[in-house]
């Protein structure tokens, strides 16, 4: 094979690249367990992980305003992006200047292996790419016996995932946080909404909720949060309002197994 293909559709040639910019702070930390942190010329402010990253990568803006400027005058050989993160306008403007572009979306788990699968092709990493996936795979075993045990227990559990407040905003269908809960045996109330629509409290409470989860990113939701949920009889009581690190449901790739695994070991004793 040749050439690889993005979620775009865009063929991209396999070679040596060695310069990577990336758009992403989940690919950032991928490329870096991927081996190839050393090639990194640029990375978003939000790109903090892994701790052993390079201190020496620039920044160059966040991800829905990237600085192009600098980033292009970095002279980076590939740039990895999200069509979900990045803004369609930006990526263009990168193309428009010669800089080649992968986007990925993964909206299942099994987007996951690919993207994994992929960018160790790009980086000639395959090897270290073979490993993750093979974690990845003992992590869904985990996953597939928490959910037979839930079924057989409990049935399914009726949850919803905050993302915002001022409106509330929550993870609906076709997302890789929809793809997460699916994993791990939780049946999202708003699956049927596409992508993070906005919900009112009494819409909350009309779903008989079992769970609602809420992560510390994109909003930093607080106990006084989970509190209100329950007042509100959005949630049976607090302790269904479970507050946890936001990067466990939302980053993907190198960190995709660890996570799951982490839910399964936090949500086990509520399902």
């Amino acid at each position: 094979m040749n050439n690889i293909t993005d979620s775009r559709g865009r063929r991209l040639p396999l070679r040596p690249y060695r310069r990577i910019a990336s758009l992403v702070p989940s690919l950032t930390e991928t490329v870096c367990r991927l081996g190839a942190g050393e090639r990194l010329v640029a990375r978003t402010v939000y790109c903090t992980e892994p701790r052993e990253m390079p201190a020496a990568v620039p920044a160059c803006g966040g991800t829905k305003n990237p600085d192009l400027e600098r980033l292009a005058n970095l002279r980076p050989d590939l740039v990895l992006a999200c069509l979900e993160e990045n803004k369609p306008e930006h990526l263009t403007a990168l193309e428009l200047a010669g800089i080649p572009v992968f986007a990925v979306m993964p909206r299942r788990l099994d987007d996951v292996s690919t993207l994994l699968r992929n960018l160790g092709m790009l980086l000639g990493t395959e090897n270290l790419a073979g490993r993750l996936l093979a974690d990845l795979t003992a992590a869904r075993l985990v996953c597939g016996e928490l959910r037979r045990a839930s079924a057989l227990s409990v049935g399914a559990t009726r949850t919803a995932v905050l993302i915002w407040k001022r409106p509330w905003m929550a993870a609906g269908g076709g997302t890789y946080i929809n793809a997460v809960c699916e994993e791990l045996g939780l049946e999202n109330a708003l699956v049927r909404r596409p992508d993070y629509p906005t919900v009112t409290l009494d819409e909350l409470a009309e779903l008989e909720l079992d769970l609602v989860l809420l992560p510390d990113e994109p909003y930093r939701f607080t106990h006084h949060d989970a509190w209100s949920l329950a007042a509100a009889a959005v949630v049976p009581d607090r302790r269904r309002a479970v507050l946890l690190d936001g990067k466990l449901l939302s980053w993907y790739g190198a960190r995709s197994a660890s996570s799951l695994r982490a839910l399964a070991r936090l949500l086990a004793p509520r399902l």
